[in-house]
């Protein structure tokens, strides 16, 4: 037994006539299930690359590191004295 699920989306009026007229349909939910039949098996359609990005930090850093951040940074800052 099939089970069936109920989407709802918000399409101008513009875009649901261009549908009906492209699949030859004459109600919205014809045509639009026509449509997703179409984009699920046509092998010219591929799926979006999902971008890979790198997530960035925000905020402050936890104690411990900050307190090894200010060591680091007064090492560097005596060895340039020195030098």
């Amino acid at each position: 037994m099939e089970r069936y699920i109920i989407a709802q989306t918000q399409l101008p009026e513009d875009t649901i006539q261009k549908l009906k007229e492209k699949t030859g349909e004459s109600t919205i939910k014809d045509a639009l299930a026509k449509a997703i039949e179409h984009y699920l098996m046509c092998v010219y359609v591929e799926p979006p690359k999902k971008e890979k990005y790198k997530k960035r930090r925000s905020g402050r850093l936890p104690i411990y590191l900050t307190e090894l951040v200010e060591q680091y940074k007064e090492m560097i800052s005596g060895e340039m004295i020195n030098d």
